[in-house]
C-alpha cells in the first residue's frame, strides 16, 4: 500500500489495499480501531501503513472470522501496537473447530496482550465500544454455521451523522439473520462483503443500507473474478459512488467536523 493519506477530517476510514484481503482502520479523533489485518504476505506493509497513518495503540481490533486473508497480519500488529480491546468471532457457533497456524499465532499473540492489559472478548450482538467520539456497535456475531464465512462479526460504525456498515464475509445467511434482528440498517458507507461477491450483497440488504458510497476490497485480477459482474451492476444500479481497492490502491474516507464527506483514493479511478 501507498502511505496513508492523513486528512484533517475528524473521522477517517482507510481501506487498505492489502491485495485479496481485507483490513480496514477507523479513526476518530485520536483513536483508532481495526477492522481485520489482511493476510500474511502483507503484513509487514500493514504495519508500516497503519505507523503513517499515525497509529501508536488501537482502542479495538475486530476478527471478523479466522481465514487467512482477514487474519494473516493479526500477529505483526499484536506485535507492534498495544491493543485495548480485541473482539473474537464466535466460535461456539461453527460446527468444526478451526485450526490454522495464523490463528493460533494470533491467539498466542493475544496471550500477551492480555497480560499487558488488553481485554479479549467473544462477540456479542449490541456490544459498544467507544472510538474517540464515535461507536462501533455489534450488529450480529455471525449465525450457526458449517461455512467460516458465516461466522463473520457484523459491525456498524457512527460518528455524528456518518455511519459505515461492516460485515465481513457474511454471505446471504448471515444478511437475512441481519435483516431480521436489526430494525435499521441504513449507512452512508458500505463496505461490500466477501470483496464483492455473489455469495453476499443480496438486493435486500442494500435496499435496506441505501449507502452512498460503497468501497470494494478486492486484489487485481484475483482469481475468484470479484466483485462478480451481477454485484457491480446491482451496486452501480444503487446510485452509490463506487470505489475499488484493486483500482483505486489504498482508499480513505474523511468525514470534516461538519459532516461534509470526501472521498481520498491513492489513484484516481471511479469504478464504472
Amino acid at each position: 500500500p501507498a502511505p496513508a493519506t492523513t486528512t484533517d477530517g475528524q473521522t477517517e476510514i482507510h481501506f487498505i489495499d492489502v491485495g485479496q484481503a481485507d483490513a480496514t482502520l477507523i479513526r476518530q479523533n485520536d483513536e483508532y480501531c481495526l477492522i481485520d489485518a489482511g493476510d500474511v504476505g502483507t503484513a509487514d506493509q500493514l504495519v508500516a501503513y497503519l505507523k503513517s497513518a499515525g497509529v501508536t495503540k488501537l482502542q479495538c481490533v475486530v476478527m471478523t472470522h479466522p481465514h487467512a486473508d482477514h487474519i494473516g497480519g493479526m500477529p505483526a500488529v499484536l506485535q507492534n501496537f498495544t491493543v485495548d480491546e480485541f473482539i473474537l468471532p464466535d466460535f461456539t457457533k461453527l460446527s468444526f473447530e478451526p485450526t490454522s497456524s495464523i490463528l493460533a499465532s494470533t491467539l498466542q499473540e493475544l496471550q500477551t496482550q492480555k497480560q499487558n492489559g488488553c481485554k479479549v472478548v467473544t462477540a456479542e450482538r449490541g456490544q459498544e465500544i467507544a472510538i474517540g467520539d464515535g461507536t462501533l456497535r455489534v450488529l450480529l456475531a455471525g449465525v450457526k454455521t458449517d461455512n467460516t464465512n458465516n461466522l463473520s462479526v457484523c459491525t456498524k460504525f457512527t460518528a455524528g451523522s456518518f455511519s459505515c456498515l461492516f460485515t465481513g464475509d457474511g454471505e446471504a445467511a448471515v444478511e437475512k439473520e441481519l435483516l431480521a434482528v436489526e430494525p435499521d440498517l441504513r449507512a452512508t458507507l458500505f463496505h461490500a462483503a466477501h470483496h464483492g461477491s455473489s455469495t453476499s450483497n443480496t438486493a435486500k440488504l442494500l435496499a435496506a443500507v441505501k449507502p452512498s458510497y460503497i468501497i470494494i476490497s478486492c486484489g487485481l485480477d484475483n482469481s475468484y473474478g470479484h466483485p462478480h459482474a451481477e454485484i457491480l451492476k446491482r451496486f452501480q444500479q444503487s446510485g452509490a459512488a463506487i470505489y475499488r481497492t484493486d483500482h483505486n490502491g489504498s482508499i480513505v474516507v474523511s468525514v470534516s467536523p461538519g459532516g461534509e464527506i470526501s472521498v481520498h483514493p491513492t489513484t484516481e479511478s471511479e469504478a464504472a
